[in-house]
């Protein structure tokens, strides 16, 4: 049923889930019948679990298998999302599709040509907008990302209103802009008529780094990067957002609640960013995890322009790697916004849905990377920092930067 199975990331889970959902007033959403694209990664499963305890008929579709183990009344195709008969058929007789499938955030992916993001991306979207107006779906919320309105320039707690969405043509990173064309086509869909003259109304969700129990695909490639630098990025004065996944089930609950009459449509037509409550250095953000795995948090802090250059070496790399090793490094922008101060505010999501961000820590994580191997025990450990190709890599690393210092 699921290629990973971990009672910490879902037992403990299923046990948090049950807290929230007491203080959650979200009727509209219970009977319903609802759709997760992305439903078998990290988030789209947690989402899925809420929605089956909350009573909805719950399916879930992803390209891959889901990474948990799930209930065996939760529906589970596996599919692609630019397949759109096969989305037609997914979305009949749903009531609410929250849309989470992209492709591209991060790493190797990040990498992929241009046309394969925005297919999944952009064209996948305009599949699950297509099929929610002709299978008359009512409700349609759309996962987006912080990125989209990220740029080159710091901010700090700014809301949705301060902050414009960045225009396609000036994002640095393919997955930011097919992600900023694709929340554009969800927003103006709000409103459309559906095939029985229904009205489909919409919303998007901007979350940040998402964190939380059975996460696997920034905690593990940040750990190995203090690791092998014994460095921090950036500035120790530049803070940004993370949100715990309890907190972003929590949003998209609201979100979903606020799209129905009941709610008189209050979060249509509108953008939300979710976050938990206190903004933090990125770095400072996994000490407890670095020290709990037996390694000693670094004082030092690579500059911005040296960590450009790391990240610029590591892309570098994996095109000459990828065809015999699957070397998974840091791109230039995902250094560029780990170092970027840039902080929101979740303000018009409290006012306007009553979200209220749950306290939350790094335990559940920490044990999570423990039980996967991760730590100072070589025997255990499953890092390449041992390998003859990291030493390699590392020691290109130094001259490189070196020679551009001297430069």
């Amino acid at each position: 049923m699921a290629t990973v199975k971990s009672w910490i990331g879902s037992e403990r889970h299923r046990e948090r889930v049950g807290d929230l959902l007491s203080t959650l007033d979200v009727p509209s959403l219970k009977g319903k019948k609802v759709l997760v694209t992305g439903g078998g990664g990290f988030f789209g499963i947690h989402l899925a679990r809420a929605l089956h305890m909350l009573g909805c008929a719950v399916v879930i579709t992803d390209k891959g298998t889901p990474i948990e183990d799930y209930s065996k009344d939760i529906t589970f195709v596996q599919g692609d999302i630019r397949d759109r008969d096969l989305v037609e058929e997914l979305c009949k007789d749903v009531n609410c599709v929250f849309h989470i499938a992209s492709f591209g955030m991060s790493g190797a992916e990040m990498m992929k040509k241009r046309d394969f993001i925005e297919s999944i991306n952009v064209g996948g979207t305009e599949n699950v907008i297509e099929a929610c107006i002709k299978q008359n779906v009512a409700r349609l919320v759309y996962t987006s990302t912080i990125n989209v309105v990220l740029g080159s320039k710091a901010f700090d707690m700014a809301t949705e209103a301060e902050l414009p969405r960045i225009p396609p043509e000036e994002h640095a990173d393919d997955y930011s802009r097919t992600k900023s064309i694709a929340e554009v086509l969800v927003l103006k869909s709000n409103g459309r008529q559906t095939q029985n003259g229904e009205i489909l109304h919409t919303c998007a969700i901007r979350p940040p780094g998402i964190y939380g129990a059975g996460e696997q695909r920034h905690f593990s490639r940040i750990v190995g990067i203090l690791k092998i630098y014994k460095a921090n990025l950036g500035s120790p004065d530049s803070k940004t957002n993370w949100v715990h996944v309890d907190n972003l089930v929590n949003g998209h609950l609201l979100a979903a609640d606020g799209l129905s009459a009941g709610k008189n449509h209050i979060s249509a037509n509108q953008a939300y960013f979710i976050t938990d409550q206190t903004p933090i250095n990125n770095c400072l953000f996994f000490k407890p995890i670095i020290t709990g795995l037996g390694y000693t948090f670094p004082d030092a802090w690579l500059p911005l322009g040296v960590l450009y250059c790391l990240a610029f070496l590591s892309e570098i790399v994996h095109f000459l790697v990828k065809p015999f090793y699957n070397f998974v490094g840091f791109t230039r922008t995902e250094m560029f916004q780990a170092a970027l101060h840039h902080t929101v505010s979740y303000e018009k999501a409290q006012d306007q849905l009553g979200y209220q961000p749950l306290q939350r820590g790094l335990e559940d994580s920490l044990a999570h990377l423990r039980q996967l191997g991760y730590g100072k025990d070589p025997e255990t450990s499953s890092s390449w920092t041992s390998s003859l190709l990291f030493k390699i890599v590392l020691s290109i690393t130094i001259i490189i930067v070196l020679v551009a210092v001297l430069l």
